[in-house]
């Protein structure tokens, strides 16, 4: 089984969930800009937070294999 390369950064975002939708794209692009675009995938994931009205985005920064 192939294991996941660790990530260069995980950012975990929880609130309102149109404020962590907006906060979470610009986050997204900052980072992937800062790393490269070119050498870096940036995954994000949302899913709902404990409380009604609010989610969970995950930011998450890793190299981009060799190919």
């Amino acid at each position: 089984m192939p294991t996941r390369p660790r990530p260069l950064v995980a950012v975990r975002l929880i609130g309102p969930t149109a404020t962590v939708t907006a906060h979470a794209a610009t986050i997204a692009a900052q980072l992937t800009a800062h790393y490269g675009r070119d050498r870096v995938t940036c995954r994000t994931s949302t899913r709902p937070a404990g409380y009604s009205g609010e989610s969970r985005t995950y930011i998450t920064i890793t190299r981009k294999e060799p190919r």
